[in-house]
C-alpha cells in the first residue's frame, strides 16, 4: 500500500480486517477511540516538545527519529480512521465540505 495507489476505502478494509482478527472490533467505542486519538496526538507532539524550529527538518535526518515520527503519525491517523468508521463518516466528503466552508471562512 502507498498514498499514490490506495484508496480511503481500501484502509479503512485492511484496518477492519486487522482489528477483526484481534477481537478489538468489539470493544471499540466512540469515548475510548477519541481517548485513544488524543494519547497518540500528545505522543506526536512529544516529538517536537524540545526542539526548536530550526531542528524540526533535522528529523528527518536521524533514521529513528524519522521513524518515530512515521509511527506516531500512523497511530494518530489510524485512531481517526477508527473515529469515522465509528461514526460512518466519508472521510473524503466531510474534508471537502469543510474545505467548502474555510473558503467561505477565508476568501482568497
Amino acid at each position: 500500500m502507498n498514498d499514490k495507489t490506495t484508496t480511503i476505502d481500501e484502509i479503512r478494509g485492511f484496518m477492519r480486517s486487522f482489528n477483526a482478527k484481534r477481537g478489538w472490533d468489539k470493544t471499540q467505542n466512540a469515548i475510548n477511540i477519541v481517548m485513544a486519538l488524543s494519547v497518540e496526538t500528545a505522543e506526536l507532539m512529544e516529538i517536537f516538545q524540545w526542539l526548536h524550529s530550526n531542528e524540526v527538518s533535522n528529523i528527518k535526518n536521524d533514521y529513528r527519529e524519522y521513524e518515530h515520527l512515521q509511527e506516531e503519525i500512523a497511530d494518530v491517523f489510524w485512531y481517526l480512521m477508527e473515529l469515522c468508521d465509528y461514526f460512518d463518516v466519508d472521510l473524503t466528503t466531510a474534508v471537502r465540505d469543510k474545505g467548502d466552508k474555510n473558503a467561505i471562512k477565508y476568501p482568497e
